[in-house]
This record gives C-alpha cells, sequence and structure tokens, in this order.
C-alpha cells in the first residue's frame, strides 16, 4: 500500500503551477519538477501521476484562482464599467510586469491543439470570461453606460478576446504604452456611444 504524503500537496501544487506558468509544458521536464518541488522521481510519481497530470492539476488551480480573481474585480465594483476598466487596467499591469502572459492562454497556444484535456480546460474557462464579461455588459446597459441596442453576448466575446489577447501581448514584452492603449481603446469603445464615460 503506498504511503500518505508527507508533505502539502496543495503547496506543490501551487509550486509546479508557477513552474509551468513561467516555463510551459514542453520545456519542463520531470526533473525541472524534481528540483523545483523538492520531491524524488518516486514521491513525484505516486502523488501526483507523472508530469502530464501534474500540469492538469497546476492549470485546474491557476484556473480556478484567475476566474475567481475576474468575477470578484467585475461584480465587486461600484458600476459595471468600472468594474470591466478595473479588471483591464489590472491585468494590462500584471501582464507588463511578467512576460509569463496568462497561464490558461499559454496551455490554449501550447498544449490544446494536440491535447484534449487541455484544450477541453481552456475551452471551459474562455466560456466562463464570455459568460462573466456578458453579464457586466448586461449590467451596464441596466445602468445607462453601454447602449441597450448592444449585444451583450458579443460584447462578452469581443472582451474576452482581448483580455486574452493583452496577455499574448504582453509575452513580447513590448513598451507600456502599447498594453494601456489596449486597454484604454477597449474601454472607449464601450462607451463610445455617450451613454457613459470611463474617465474621471
Amino acid at each position: 500500500m503506498p504511503r500518505s504524503p508527507t508533505f502539502d500537496r496543495d503547496a506543490k501544487i501551487e509550486q509546479a503551477m508557477q513552474l509551468f506558468w513561467e516555463k510551459g509544458y514542453e520545456a519542463t521536464s520531470v526533473q525541472d519538477l524534481v528540483d523545483h518541488l523538492g520531491l524524488n522521481r518516486s514521491s513525484l510519481y505516486n502523488a501526483f501521476g507523472g508530469k502530464h497530470d501534474l500540469y492538469l492539476e497546476a492549470l485546474d488551480r491557476y484556473r480556478q484562482e484567475d476566474i475567481e480573481w475576474l468575477r470578484g474585480q467585475l461584480q465587486e465594483a461600484p458600476t459595471a464599467v468600472e468594474g470591466i476598466r478595473q479588471a483591464f487596467v489590472a491585468v494590462a499591469e500584471r501582464a507588463t510586469e511578467s512576460c509569463c502572459g496568462c497561464f490558461t492562454t499559454n496551455a490554449a497556444v501550447e498544449c490544446a491543439p494536440r491535447d484534449a484535456s487541455t484544450q477541453e480546460r481552456a475551452r471551459e474557462s474562455f466560456e466562463e470570461m464570455r459568460s462573466l464579461f456578458r453579464a457586466a455588459a448586461q449590467r451596464a446597459q441596466e445602468e445607462g453606460a453601454i447602449d441597450p441596442a448592444r449585444d451583450p453576448a458579443a460584447l462578452g466575446r469581443h472582451l474576452t478576446n482581448t483580455y486574452n489577447g493583452i496577455h499574448l501581448t504582453a509575452k513580447t514584452d513590448p513598451p507600456d504604452e502599447v498594453v494601456q492603449d489596449i486597454v484604454d481603446e477597449t474601454l472607449r469603445g464601450l462607451t463610445c456611444s455617450g451613454h457613459g464615460s470611463t474617465t474621471a
């Protein structure tokens, strides 16, 4: 009978998440995981089943944290447009501070085309993002900040695409103003009909 792990499993998943996030799946070897997590190979395989299984657990950890963070940004702001603004400003700051991008977006680009498990997880995350942004757009319409004639589902898809695009752009280490222009123009486009303003 396998012995129970003598380490904090959640902490090791968090460490693995940071490593996969930084290096990607292919560039992270089993030896990298052994060294980074401070485990021997048998402990790693016994606890997590191998590199791919650990990658999926790490991706799931990131996805949960990222969606909860986005939900908080959008739902806890005093107005819907302010919530969208806060989410985009914060993600732009995070993206320009680190060239790692978004783990989920990275996974969608690197692994999803050839790995069904990763593809399904990325698809679920993007759908959750679209749902959150759609709800924010509907709230903004109710508050009079966005033209009620616009399709909130389409806005949700547009905002999700731009949100993920910021992460991809940031991986090229652009000047800060490039990312800021994306944020500013996205927010301006939401309220360009004159129903509201994103500036103080």
